[in-house]
């Protein structure tokens, strides 16, 4: 019997390897649909809702200076800023919640943080507004506008973290969906 020498080069002669596309060199197993969940669609259109609610409402503002009295009981008529801030803040939060809205219906992430900042312009212009609302209010100057809007502020703040917490939940989900 012969013995082959021991060498420490490989012989023979090299072939090209074709890789075939169709194999699978890892098992993935089938591909399943993800089902995305509903709450997403439901408070999307909970937030068009509201959306809508801001945009026909804002014209009704014009008649709450209609039977306004004053701490005495007097009429008062509010001032034009009160009705600049009011109205076009609700036309501007109104139209965000729409768009806001139909983008969480989509499963986009930015439809929720756009309805936050819409939340966020409420609640300013909301104690803006109630500030304003005050003033007229107090004929003898004893502060009530300021009152009013740091009561507005305070009571808005738990209104819009409650509804901000519902809005949210799309995101608090594990198969919401959310892109």
């Amino acid at each position: 019997m012969e013995e082959e020498p021991n060498s420490d080069t490989p012989e023979g002669t090299t072939e090209p390897t074709v890789v075939d596309a169709g194999r699978v060199f890892v098992n993935t197993g089938p591909d399943f649909p993800v089902q995305k969940n509903q709450a997403a669609k439901v408070i999307g259109i909970l937030v068009i809702i509201y959306g809508a609610m801001n945009l026909l409402g804002s014209p009704f503002l014009l008649l709450s200076d209609f039977g306004a009295t004053d701490i005495e009981g007097n009429p008062i008529s509010y001032p034009t800023e009160y009705f600049v801030v009011s109205i076009l803040s609700a036309i501007i939060v109104g139209a965000i919640t729409i768009f806001a809205g139909y983008q969480i219906t989509q499963y986009q992430k930015k439809g929720i943080w756009l309805t936050f900042a819409a939340f966020a312009i409420g609640w300013i212009s909301g104690i803006i507004a109630s500030a304003l609302q005050g003033d007229a209010m107090d004929p003898d100057g004893l502060g009530v506008g300021a009152a009013s809007g740091v009561f507005s502020g305070i009571c808005g703040i738990f209104c819009y973290v409650v509804c901000g917490i519902i809005v949210a939940i799309p995101l608090m989900l594990a198969d919401g969906g959310m892109e």
